[in-house]
């Protein structure tokens, strides 16, 4: 089975905004566990709330061009019921259940976690170049 799993760090608010990075990983499973993993997406993205829209906005961004049925975990997207997840993507979700979509969770939150730890680093070393970059759902 094809899935796009997708996992968001930093969720959490650093002085008066959130520094986050959403991680798509595309990958083949089995019910068992992860075949291979085909593409790996990580889309930063500093803003000035978590709300609903930013966080839809930063998955859709993520999922763009990858196949498969997306899997997140129940919090990142405010416990919302599959169908609605469904409609408001517009394609295939569900949350992950067998050892192959929990495995392939794994990957996208180990992804996830490195690139905010990225991103913070490269924000210490150079201050000034995501002054503005990234505001509240822009690009």
């Amino acid at each position: 089975m094809d899935v796009v799993a997708v996992d968001i760090s930093g969720r959490h608010a650093e002085g008066d905004r959130y520094i986050m990075v959403c991680a798509s990983v595309a990958a083949r499973i089995s019910p068992e566990g992860v075949e291979g993993i085909r593409r790996m997406r990580l889309v930063p993205l500093v803003a000035e709330s978590v709300d609903l829209e930013v966080v839809i906005g930063l998955v859709e961004e993520s999922i763009r061009g990858l196949s498969g049925v997306v899997l997140a975990e129940r919090g990142d997207l405010y416990n919302l019921a599959r169908w609605r997840v469904e409609s408001i993507l517009g394609r295939e979700f569900k949350y992950p259940e067998s050892r192959g979509e929990r495995r392939a969770m794994e990957v996208a939150h180990h992804a996830s976690f490195a690139g905010r730890r990225l991103v913070l680093k490269l924000m210490d070393d150079e201050p000034g170049y995501w002054a503005g970059r990234n505001a509240a759902g822009g690009r």
